[in-house]
C-alpha cells in the first residue's frame, strides 16, 4: 500500500501524526506575520499546469524538475469539476460513471488516491501546492464549463441535481441542502487524499463572489476543515481567494476562522499592504496581475503567450508582489503542454534563477522586512518604485509598470534617506540576477546613488555594515 492511500485511510479512519517542519505561520520580532517552510521565510512562485495536475492529465515529474531546475517551487491547481478527457486522455475523474452519465455520489478512490499522490510527490521536490477546493470558472456558463460539469443534471444521473439550472445553484445552496452535503464530502475527500502533507495552502475556492459564493459560504467550508483538523490531529494552513472582501468592515468579524489572506490578484502595493497590516496575516496571490492587466498581458494563458513580453511582465510583476508583502506569486499556464513549452520561455529561467537570488538575499530581513517608500526621497527614472526596509537593510524596487516592456532608462541618480552609520550599497539585475558594487555620496542621512543605463527594471539594496 503506498504511502498516500494509507495516509488518507488513516484521515478517514483514524488519526494522522502532525508532519514536522513544512509550512507554518510564523510571527517575526516586531509581531509580522509570515509563512515559513522548514523554518525558513517561504517565497513560492511559478506557473503550473493549474487543471490537470491533479487530474492525471500531465508529466508532473517534468514539470517539477524543470520548475526546480530554475529556482521556481509552486504550483496552483484545483481537483476537476469537469471532465478533462479532450486535454488528456489519461485523466482521472473523481466519480464512477452510470452508463452514459455520472453518479456524483459514486466517488472514484482512484482519483482521491492520485490526487494525494501527487500531493505526496510535490512535497517532496519542495514544491507548494497552492490547492483550491473548487475553480469557480467550470461552474459559469459555457460548453466547456457549466455545460460539461459533473453536476449538472444533463451530464449525471442522480436525481438531486435536477434544480440545478446553472452552477451557483450547487455553490449556492441551502445549507440543509443534499448540495450542502455533497459539498461536505468533496471536502472532506480532497483533504483526506493530502492528509498530513506538510506543502499546502488550502483555498476555498477562487474568485470568491464572483457570480457565486459568499463570505458565509466559506466561512461554514472552513468550520468543516475545522472539524478534520480535530478529529484526527491534522493542521491545514485555510484561506480563501478573493479581492474585495479584504476590506476591515468586511474581513474582521471572520477573519479568525482564516490563515491567510489570498489575493486574487494583486490590485495595489497600497492596497495589499493594507490588508496585510489590518489582518495581521501573511498574503499569497493567484496571479501577479495588478487588476488592470488586459487578457493579452497574462503569461501563458495561451500558446502564443509565452514571448519576451508576458516573460518581462511576469517578472516585474512577481516583484512588484514581493515588494507589496506578498509571499506566494502564481500564474496561469496553457493546456497541452508538450516538449516545445518549456523551450518557449527562453527568457523566464533565467529570470526565475534571479528572483530566487534576490530572494536569498532579503530573506533573512523578511520578518522585520516593513514598508519604505517613504524613504525615497524625489522622483525616480522610472514610474514605478517601490521600497522595503529594516534596521540592517534597505531595499528598492525600480518597475517600468504594467503593459509595458522592453523599455530603456538612462543613467541617474536614486536619493535615499538612511541612517545607516557605514551603508554598503548594490545594484542587482532582475535579468541576469548580478549583484554588484555600487558608490554613493553621503550628506548627512541623505544617500545620492548612481544609477547605471539599464532596460524595465532594477533594485538597490543598501546594507547596514
Amino acid at each position: 500500500m503506498s504511502r498516500l492511500v494509507l495516509a488518507s485511510l488513516c484521515l478517514i479512519l483514524g488519526p494522522l501524526a502532525i508532519a514536522e517542519g513544512g509550512l507554518t505561520i510564523e510571527a517575526g520580532p516586531t509581531g509580522k506575520a509570515y509563512l515559513a517552510y522548514d523554518g525558513e521565510p517561504l517565497f513560492a512562485f511559478g506557473p503550473g499546469d493549474e487543471a490537470r495536475t491533479l487530474s492525471g492529465g500531465n508529466d508532473v515529474a517534468r514539470w517539477a524538475e524543470w520548475q526546480r531546475a530554475h529556482g521556481m517551487n509552486l504550483v496552483r491547481a484545483y481537483p476537476s469539476s469537469v471532465p478533462i478527457d479532450a486535454w488528456s486522455p489519461s485523466a482521472v475523474h473523481p466519480f464512477h460513471r452510470d452508463g452514459d452519465k455520472w453518479d456524483v455520489d459514486a466517488w472514484n478512490d482512484d482519483y482521491f488516491t492520485q490526487l494525494g499522490e501527487v500531493a505526496a510527490y510535490l512535497e517532496e521536490q519542495g514544491i507548494i501546492l497552492h490547492l483550491q477546493l473548487w475553480q469557480i470558472v467550470w461552474f459559469k456558463g459555457g460548453s466547456a464549463r457549466w455545460d460539461a460539469n459533473y453536476l449538472n443534471r444533463r451530464n449525471n444521473a442522480n436525481e438531486w441535481t435536477a434544480e440545478f439550472r446553472r452552477g451557483h445553484d450547487y455553490i449556492d445552496a441551502p445549507a440543509d441542502s443534499p448540495a450542502r452535503a455533497h459539498q461536505k464530502e468533496w471536502v472532506r475527500r480532497v483533504l483526506g487524499a493530502v492528509g498530513d502533507r506538510r506543502n499546502v495552502i488550502v483555498d476555498v475556492i477562487n474568485e470568491l463572489g464572483n457570480e457565486m459564493g459568499t463570505l458565509e459560504w466559506a466561512v461554514e467550508v472552513t468550520r468543516w476543515i475545522r472539524e478534520l483538523e480535530e478529529e484526527h490531529g491534522v493542521t491545514f494552513i485555510v484561506g480563501v481567494d478573493s479581492e474585495h472582501h479584504y476590506r476591515p468592515e468586511v474581513f474582521n468579524p471572520v477573519k479568525d476562522h482564516f490563515d491567510l489572506i489570498i489575493f486574487n490578484e494583486l490590485r495595489s502595493p497600497a492596497f495589499a499592504r493594507g490588508a496585510i497590516e489590518a489582518f495581521q496575516m501573511p498574503a499569497v496571490t493567484v496571479r501577479p496581475s495588478d487588476g488592470r492587466n488586459r487578457y493579452e498581458d497574462y503569461m501563458f494563458a495561451r500558446a502564443d503567450q509565452t514571448g519576451p513580453e508576458h516573460q518581462t511582465r511576469y517578472r516585474t510583476l512577481c516583484y512588484r508582489s514581493l515588494f507589496s508583502g506578498v509571499q506566494s506569486i502564481g500564474a496561469y499556464w496553457k493546456m497541452n503542454i508538450d516538449d516545445a513549452d518549456y523551450k518557449d520561455m527562453e527568457h523566464w529561467p533565467q529570470y526565475a534563477e534571479a528572483l530566487r537570488a534576490f530572494w536569498d538575499a532579503i530573506a533573512p530581513e523578511w520578518p522585520v522586512l516593513a514598508p519604505g517608500e517613504d524613504l525615497i526621497g524625489g522622483e525616480t527614472v522610472t514610474p514605478h518604485a517601490h521600497g522595503l526596509h529594516s534596521d540592517n537593510l534597505y531595499a528598492v524596487y525600480l518597475e517600468c509598470g504594467s503593459h509595458t516592456w522592453g523599455n530603456d532608462y538612462e543613467p541617474s541618480e536614486l536619493t535615499l534617506e538612511i541612517p545607516f552609520e557605514s551603508p554598503r550599497v548594490q545594484h542587482f539585475n532582475p535579468r541576469t540576477g548580478a549583484f554588484s558594487d555600487a558608490s554613493f555620496e553621503r550628506d548627512g542621512d541623505t544617500l545620492r546613488i548612481p544609477l547605471p543605463a539599464f532596460t524595465n527594471d532594477l533594485a538597490v539594496l543598501v546594507w547596514r555594515e
